[in-house]
């Protein structure tokens, strides 16, 4: 007996459809016509869109919050919602642009080997913000004896690639924070 494929699209017309007290869901005629216009025009998607995302009271009130953070602060609260990815993001381009300008370097070590560390964490501060921590690749951040480690532990696991990509984010993350430290002083030109 072959199996007949079902497409979802039958299964939901015959979903029973109840109110909180049980009765069958009647749509209003104000529902079916909305739905209509949704399916039927462009021209309706676009401005229902338009106004949830930029015309609407609330949208705006949320505008005009930040604002008044901006002016009472010089930043508004969304950014302290996640400091460090504020900081990155803050610190790149100025960081990008210290490696193309800086002429001096640290004591200890060569012009050619100051501008090679920079170029690095200039290169390493561009993965943290722009690749997620899943998608995270470069696995040379993680010990190797620790990878293996975490290779062996997580083997049977589905997801361990995912996994393995998270921890070399992290490490990859602790990594520019511990450089950063270390050479706040040396940041000048």
């Amino acid at each position: 007996m072959a199996k007949k494929e079902v497409e979802i699209k039958d299964i939901l017309k015959d979903a029973p459809v109840a109110n909180d007290d049980g009765t069958k869901y009647v749509p209003t005629k104000l529902e079916k016509l909305n739905d209509w216009l949704w399916d039927h025009s462009f021209i309706y998607r676009f401005l229902y869109r338009l106004w949830t995302r930029v015309l609407s009271p609330s949208v705006n009130w949320c505008r005009i919050k930040r604002l008044c953070g901006r002016i009472k602060w010089g930043f508004d609260v969304s950014e302290t919602w996640s400091l460090d990815w504020t900081f990155y993001k803050w610190i790149y381009p100025r960081l990008k642009r210290f490696e193309m300008v800086t002429q001096a370097y640290p004591m200890n070590t060569t012009f050619e080997d100051w501008k090679e560390e920079l170029q690095k964490r200039v290169k390493q501060l561009d993965l943290i913000l722009h690749v997620d921590e899943f998608d995270f690749e470069d696995w040379s951040y993680i010990p190797e004896k620790e990878l293996e480690e975490l290779k062996e532990k997580l083997k049977n696991d589905g997801s361990w690639e995912m996994t393995v990509n998270a921890t070399a984010y992290e490490y990859c993350k602790n990594d520019f924070n511990k450089w950063f430290c270390e050479n706040l002083n040396q940041l000048w030109w």
